[in-house]
């Protein structure tokens, strides 16, 4: 399959979605899109990350992204690195979703960052956990001192995928930035 030819598939993917009628304008701004800023997918290795934009989390996702980027840049130097948060990239479409859909389409690798289920990623981890996905996952979630502050911390459906995730070896559990900064180096250790 071309580049054109699998930028073909995934937008009429996009077009059979409810609510999500795509104009021959919007088709062509996300082709453009597609080609111009997201044709950084077609040459790199990818990471998109996940996780909550809350004003205390933020700043554990980018570290995450600036990790990726630099540590997967030294040990990989023929290839091109690029980590990525969804706001990094160009808007191609006015439906968040489908800007989503597109992203996690076309990433090599997509991980999650969680320390709660409150906000827009959780749609986005059950989204990811879809058999075209999952191979491509790995769910970094942090755990907290006592069972009352875990219970509040993640919602039922959300503590399952994390279960799920770890019953295929495809999930860490941190407590502090360090944590994390070593689990994410473990994980994406070159082989």
């Amino acid at each position: 399959m071309t580049n054109d030819d699998a930028t073909r598939a995934v937008i009429d993917k996009l077009g059979d979605q409810p609510g999500e009628a795509l104009t021959p304008e919007r088709v062509e701004a996300i082709q453009t899109a597609m080609h111009e800023d997201l044709g950084r997918f077609i040459n790199n290795t990818s990471y998109f990350v996940l996780g909550s934009y809350g004003e205390e989390q933020r700043p554990r996702l980018e570290a995450v992204r600036d990790q990726l980027a630099s540590d997967a840049a030294a040990s990989n130097s023929d290839d091109g690195v690029d980590a990525f948060l969804m706001d990094d990239i160009l808007d191609v479409s006015e439906f968040f979703t489908s800007k989503f859909k597109l992203l996690v389409s076309y990433a090599d690798h997509i991980v999650g960052v969680y320390e709660h289920s409150q906000g827009g990623h959780a749609w986005e981890a059950g989204y990811i956990d879809q058999p075209t996905y999952r191979e491509r996952t790995r769910a970094f979630y942090r755990t907290y001192e006592t069972e009352e502050e875990q219970y509040a911390a993640y919602d039922g459906m959300f503590a399952h995928y994390l279960l799920s995730m770890e019953r295929v070896d495809r999930a860490y559990t941190w407590t502090t930035p360090e944590d994390l900064r070593d689990y994410i180096e473990d994980a994406y250790a070159p082989d």
